[in-house]
């Protein structure tokens, strides 16, 4: 008697009541793409995990590659509207409580949120990079207004070098809250005050001299006006 072989489980067909919505599709692709990068993702992983089939996540989003874009796009808005947020309900607050919201935004997002997280900043396939650099952009916007507040706060100049302070802060809590997307033992909480007492620590013992001598450095070929 021959061996019967297994039915391919992307191939089987769901009933219509049963059939996964675009959000499940979704769910799915972001756990696989965050587990295993987009390399070794497979759509028939992708339809496994959404109990679905291959037929129909090609209906839905076309080619991995589509999947991956649009997977990508709903993540960015989340983790964009969830920084927002958290940035809105600072106003009117003392400097450092804002200071600490926008660095505890990331973390909490890391630590709620930690298959989206690892696709966001783990993933090395380039055709996302505009999107995410976006997101980048948004988050480091905010960033750099509070710290401009905060040297104009303590008479510190407040140029280009708030700008690259905003990109230091932007990348270290980005890498450390990677760190806690990736270590389920790690408090999210515990860590986001940790970096927040970092970060706090590093602005107030700037250098009012190297803030300065930033602003007094022409780049090369440039003369002073």
């Amino acid at each position: 008697m021959s061996r019967q072989s297994l039915p391919d489980r992307s191939s089987a067909r769901r009933s219509p009541a049963a059939r996964p919505t675009d959000d499940d599709l979704l769910d799915a692709a972001r756990a696989v793409f965050a587990e295993r990068g987009f390399a070794q993702a497979t759509m028939g992983l992708i339809a496994d995990r959404a109990d679905s089939t291959k037929p129909t996540l090609y209906a839905h989003f076309g080619d991995k590659a589509a999947l991956f874009r649009a997977t990508v796009s709903r993540e960015v808005g989340a983790l964009r509207d969830w920084v927002i947020r958290a940035h809105e309900s600072a106003g009117g607050r003392p400097l450092e409580d804002r200071v600490r919201i926008s660095v505890m935004a990331m973390f909490g997002y890391a630590g709620a949120h930690p298959e989206s997280f690892r696709l966001l900043f783990d993933s090395a396939v380039d055709e996302m990079s505009n999107e995410r650099r976006a997101l980048a952009d948004t988050i480091a916007t905010h960033v750099v207004a509070q710290v401009r507040d905060y040297l104009h706060t303590h008479g510190r100049p407040a140029g280009s070098g708030a700008d690259l302070l905003g990109a230091m802060m932007v990348g270290l809590v980005g890498r450390a809250a990677m760190h806690v997307s990736h270590s389920p033992g790690v408090d999210p909480i515990a860590a986001g005050e940790l970096a927040t007492g970092f970060v706090m620590a590093a602005l107030r013992g700037l250098d009012p001299a190297l803030l300065a001598r930033l602003e007094e450095t022409q780049p090369a070929g440039q003369s002073a006006t």
